[in-house]
Formats: structure tokens, sequence, C-alpha cells
């Protein structure tokens, strides 16, 4: 089985060990280095050629929005997952625009940084639900200038709830079906409700019942 490999972009050790931590449980998924700061990081790239680098934004010497803008237009390009504690607009925005594919608060790192790097992978974008309401507008009114069908967004456990929902099927229900990904029910509802661009659940379900219709 290849293995995606990954650069982590940190420079507090101790994060870079926690974050270390969540990987290598992960069988698919091989750490390949460690860099301090974006400088550091540079020079392994040349080296490692990872699949995926997760950086932090604010670093000494060389940034993350810096490292991202001198990668962006490598062949192959990484995939790259930023790893931060600001949820502020200009954060969120500047680090989609430098071409992040993902954008993930540290403090939920435990819960979102693993379903991240899969959506990432797998061309999604993801963001963390709880990013602030200025930022995740900023985000969404960003995908709507998108040309691509914002359903192509959503994961397989994603469009299940999706469809679950517009048959009425109830929570505790839907729940179980998903029992087997990390994200509780309602957090995968607030995945979807930022990838479709809509304004909350309430509206979710409201958009679930009319796909459905469509679809009978």
């Amino acid at each position: 089985m290849k293995k995606t490999t990954i650069l982590i972009v940190e420079d507090h050790p101790l994060v870079r060990r926690g974050i270390r931590g969540l990987l290598q449980v992960q069988p698919d998924f091989k750490v390949v280095g460690e860099a301090a700061n974006g400088l550091e990081a540079l020079h392994l790239v040349d080296q490692l050629h990872p699949d995926v680098i997760i950086t932090d934004i604010v670093m000494p010497v060389v940034g993350g929005l810096e490292l991202m803008r001198e990668l962006v237009t490598q062949t192959p390009r990484p995939v790259f997952i930023v790893l931060s504690l600001f949820d502020e607009p200009r954060y969120v925005q500047e680090a989609t625009d430098c071409g992040a594919a993902a954008y993930v608060l540290k403090q939920s790192a435990p819960t979102y940084l693993i379903t991240a790097i899969r959506d990432a992978l797998a061309g999604r974008f993801f963001c963390t639900p709880a990013v602030s309401g200025p930022a995740l507008a900023e985000i969404q009114q960003r995908f709507r200038k998108q040309p691509w069908n914002r359903q192509e967004l959503l994961t397989d456990d994603e469009k299940l709830v999706v469809n679950l929902l517009g048959t009425g099927c109830p929570p505790e229900e839907i729940s179980r079906r998903i029992a087997h990904q990390p994200l509780p029910f309602p957090l995968v509802c607030q995945s979807i409700v930022f990838k479709l661009g809509l304004p909350d659940q309430a509206e979710l379900r409201r958009y679930a019942e009319q796909l459905t219709a469509k679809q009978n």
C-alpha cells in the first residue's frame, strides 16, 4: 500500500509531536519530516517531495503563507493543510488565496485533522466548522464564485446524511448509519452546511427535502 507522505511545519516542538502522534496511527499516512519554519520546510521539500504539507501560519523566519506562495506552482504540487490558532477572516482568506486545501483550528485538530487531510486529498475543501461567522462567510462567498457543482465537495457520508435528511430519517438513525466515521452527526451537518453554502442547519433540512422531491 502506497502511503501518503506528510511534512509537518510548526515552530512549537510539542505541537509537532502531537500532530505526529495523530498521524502515526493512520496506516496509510507516513510523516517524512518536520520543520520549525517555512525556510527549513523549503529545504526539506526539495529532498522529500511530500504529498501533504501541514503548516502553521505564523512562524519565525518564513511563515506558512510565504511557504505556500513559494510552492504553489511546484509540480507535483503538495496539498496544503493550514493548522492555525486564528479564525479571523484575513487569515482564512489569505490561506485559501495561497492555495490551502484545508483550514483547521489547532484546538480542534484531534477531531478534524485526519478528516481534513482525507478530504483535501480527495479534492474537497475542508474548514473547521467552528471557524467564526465572518471568516466562514468570506470563504463561502469565495466558493459561490467557483464553477463546480458544490455537491461534489461532499464526502460519501455527507451525501448519505443529505439523502437521509431528505427522507425524514430521525437524527438517532442517521447517527447510527454514520457511526463508523469520527465526527458526530451535528458536526457532519455543520460541515455540509459550509460546503453547500447554506445559512444554517434548518436550511440544510429544507434543501435535503427539496432535493429528494426532485429525485422522486
